[in-house]
């Protein structure tokens, strides 16, 4: 009987371990994506019946505001990610429109932006004044430190239309400054934009 408990004690702290292990990898897999998201949706809408979804044509992406022209490549492997995040999340997909209860539509965009950000220096010390012998008080001199960087914001927005309806029910986008290695892994920097969207599918 003790080493029942005993070994039902150990179980129970291995679980423990798994679930702090796993914790940890999701929240460092969260600040490493580095996404932030934004959520709106009709509140009036019924989300909970929704079981199948589709595109809403052939070629879903739609190119916003950007500096540079994005990879022919990178349409499908927006779709691809979509499709596999909805997936996991119980959803089937359907080839046509009508047969779906939503349909979704995409836009990428990027544009380049200056962040300027000034912060105050100061150097001290104390100084001789006043009657012979006696120590001054603390004085400072104040200055101001700029520095100007150059970075690429990037943006993935995704709509959702209800079929029935007609008419868009939920919008979702995220933004991140893009970095080299971002640019260099395509198919990771999608799939952590894709997540960080989806996460807020459906709406609560």
């Amino acid at each position: 009987m003790k080493n029942l408990c005993v070994n039902e004690a150990n179980k129970l702290a291995i679980r423990k371990i798994y679930f702090v292990i796993a914790s940890i990898t999701i929240f460092l897999g969260g600040c490493a994506a580095g996404f932030e998201g934004f959520y709106d949706h009709d509140r009036a809408h019924d989300f909970s019946a929704y079981q199948t979804f589709a595109w809403i044509s052939p070629r879903p992406m739609t190119v916003g505001a950007t500096n540079r022209a994005p990879s022919p490549l990178l349409e499908p492997r927006i779709i691809s990610a979509i499709e596999d995040a909805l997936r996991a999340k119980g959803y089937t997909k359907e080839y046509a429109a009508d047969s779906a209860d939503f349909v979704l539509a995409f836009t990428v965009g990027s544009r380049d932006q200056i962040r300027v950000d000034s912060r105050s220096t100061m150097a001290g010390g104390y100084g001789y004044y006043g009657r012979p012998g006696a120590w001054g008080g603390a004085y400072y001199g104040y200055g101001t430190e700029t520095t100007v960087r150059q970075y690429t914001e990037g943006m993935l927005a995704v709509d959702i239309f209800d079929v029935k309806v007609r008419k868009p029910v939920w919008h979702g986008v995220a933004t991140k400054s893009i970095s080299k290695s971002d640019r260099e892994d395509q198919v990771g920097t999608v799939k952590a934009a894709v997540d960080t969207i989806l996460a807020g599918f459906p709406p609560p």
